[in-house]
């Protein structure tokens, strides 16, 4: 049945593109269907051959305890965002193929089909980034995302010269570690242009902050959690580590960058842009410090993550609906903005406060010093810059404007909801933690990995 995450999206993508008015209904069924499939129908362990051809040959889907949350939280974003976002009807085709992509490349057990997924994914977005007639950085997304792309298929060839499969579970079990590391190179560093690692993600602050109530929202919560997975996969479950301290130091680099960044900017749309840059890096620093199988602080990173892209998706849908006017007239986005900035900043009784209580403890007992040094320092700057744009928010002079903005009413409901969201977890932390706690146990268990995907036999 799992199979229906990706065929059933695809199917109605095709069939609306004679009718482009009906994706506005379309969509929102779909993921309701994917979610539904999900938390009733299909529960881990599940494997799947299409064609009946063997795994080692074939394609595979696999549902386990590490893609199961990944696949039930990025198709409630893709829910929200049908129900909050405004957009044309023609990107509603879009939206529903993209839909099919992320579930399969959560799913697939395969170098070449998790390329296929990928760049998908890839054209979506550059159509997406183009929107307020934002080409210039389309176009800059265009180029790096044609080389993270050209950069991973390259590495999935090496992957199939070396290992004369492209099954991941075979591949990972029967190449040797020095072809798993030059293969493993490449599609690091595709994958860190894609979750927008500085310098790598100097396309971001531009496609981000394009003004529109679906691009960062996108590309910040539903993409950005997929690429997430999908390198854990890689490089928790499958290659191993490649490069950790390099990937952490840049990681750090880019973290500080764009923490200074955010602090200067004079725009909300940019100011966020690189705020979403720096959670990203802290996700990526930490997952580089836990590498080598320390599960709790992959856990708290994954708690830290799950914060983060939650706080994104409220912060961007209401700064592409006001675009920067006050809360004068809008109480309930300045109520959920504000409630998700005191969660990004760490404010006690919040899912921030644990994520980042997690995240320092473990760094602690890691013996890592660093790291949390700098999040600290980046959260008294993030403090800074996030409680400037509340006063300024909520004080600002809306009289003098001639056109009033007001947050549609989806928009209004899930905005609030996701922000109580991140107070309730702050109140009942376990509610996520028992699933990061599920999958960062999993995630450096190869061997189980490697007798489910093949089941089927060789």
């Amino acid at each position: 049945m799992i199979t229906l995450l990706v065929a059933v999206p695809l199917a109605f993508a095709f069939a609306t593109v004679a009718f482009p008015k009906l994706n506005k209904y379309v969509f929102p069924l779909v993921t309701l269907f994917n979610l539904t499939l999900l938390i009733g129908y299909v529960h881990p362990t599940q494997v799947v051959e299409v064609g009946k051809w063997p795994a080692l040959y074939g394609i595979v889907l696999l549902l386990d305890n590490v893609n199961y949350p990944f696949l039930i939280l990025v198709n409630l974003i893709l829910l929200a965002v049908s129900i909050s976002a405004t957009f044309q009807d023609k990107l509603g085709t879009l939206l529903i193929v993209l839909t099919a992509a992320l579930n399969g490349l959560l799913l697939t057990g395969d170098f070449f089909n998790a390329f296929v997924f990928l760049e998908i994914i890839s054209a979506v977005a550059y159509i997406l980034s183009a929107q307020n007639k934002n080409s210039y950085a389309a176009f800059k997304y265009l180029i790096f995302g044609a080389i993270a792309g050209t950069l991973y298929l390259i590495g999935a060839v090496s992957m199939y010269v070396y290992a004369g499969t492209l099954n991941m579970g075979y591949a990972g079990f029967i190449a040797s570690h020095e072809y798993l590391e030059i293969a493993g190179i490449l599609m690091l560093i595709a994958l860190l242009i894609e979750l927008k690692v500085l310098p790598l993600g100097l396309w971001a602050p531009d496609v981000y902050s394009n003004g529109s109530t679906l691009t960062p929202v996108i590309l910040g919560s539903a993409i950005t959690l997929t690429m997430f997975y999908f390198y854990a996969r890689l490089f928790f479950n499958i290659i191993g580590p490649v490069n950790t301290n390099l990937v952490y130091v840049l990681a750090i680099v880019s973290l500080i960058f764009a923490q200074l960044a955010a602090m200067k900017q004079r725009t909300l749309g940019r100011t966020l842009s690189y705020l979403a840059i720096a959670g990203a890096s802290t996700v990526m620093a930490a997952f580089s410090a836990g590498a080598m199988g320390d599960e709790k602080l992959i856990s708290a990173a994954l708690l830290y993550l799950f914060n983060d892209i939650i706080a994104v998706f409220v912060l961007f849908i209401i700064f592409g609906y006001l675009n920067g006017k006050g809360f004068k007239d809008n109480t309930v986005a300045g109520i959920a903005f504000s409630l998700v900035s005191i969660s990004l900043i760490g404010f006690p009784l919040t899912a921030g406060f644990w994520a980042k209580i997690n995240l320092l403890t473990a760094l602690f007992e890691a013996g890592d010093y660093i790291l949390p040094a700098v999040l600290l320092a980046a959260a008294v700057i993030q403090a800074g810059y996030l409680i400037k744009w509340n006063v300024d928010l909520w004080y600002v002079d809306n009289d003098s404007e001639t056109e009033e903005i007001y947050l549609p009413f989806g928009a209004q409901l899930v905005v609030l909801l996701f922000a109580l969201a991140l107070v309730v977890i702050g109140f009942m932390p376990d509610l996520i933690k028992a699933y990061t706690d599920k999958i960062a146990s999993h995630i450096f268990d190869f061997k189980t990995y490697f007798d489910t995907i093949l089941k089927g036999g060789m």
